[in-house]
């Protein structure tokens, strides 16, 4: 009787661990609905579609927000120019807010939120800032960096 429950005691095993496996395929790969390309990156510059990296040479006093996603620069604008800039991606939304005095994470639709809760960077809290320049979101991989050119 006990031989007779070892192949299902490992059989059970067996599909546990597939269980498990399959899972955290799921969980690594896992899209939004289709928001973006499969496995790409959308980005919207004041509602309008980006297709390459933008990088805006004119305005702004020296400073310059430069947008990364997944490690790869989306955007080097001026600071103090108003644009709202969304980065689309499969793993979700950010909203990244540029006025004359400050720039912040306007919107993200990631989990703990702490991007959007972080203290908008201005002229004047750009050295004091915990975080310096910068404005991050884990989830998505997204930074906003405000740096001098």
């Amino acid at each position: 009787m006990t031989q007779k429950r070892k192949p299902a005691l490992w059989i059970a095993c067996g599909l546990i661990a597939l269980a498990l496996i399959t899972g955290g395929i799921l969980l690594l790969t896992r899209g939004s609905g289709g928001k973006a390309p499969e496995g790409g990156i959308r980005l919207l510059l004041d509602g309008a579609e980006l297709t390459e990296t933008v990088t805006d040479p004119e305005g702004g006093d020296g400073l310059r927000v430069i947008v990364t996603v997944n490690g790869n620069e989306a955007a080097n604008l001026p600071f103090g120019t108003e644009h709202t800039l969304q980065v689309i991606q499969d793993s979700g939304t950010n909203t990244v807010k540029i006025t004359p005095d400050a720039v912040y994470m306007e919107e993200a639709d990631c989990h703990g939120q702490d991007c959007v809760k972080m203290e908008p960077v201005t002229r004047d809290n750009l050295e004091m800032r915990v975080m310096g320049g910068f404005i991050i979101c884990l989830p998505h991989r997204v930074s906003v960096e405000v740096r001098g050119k």
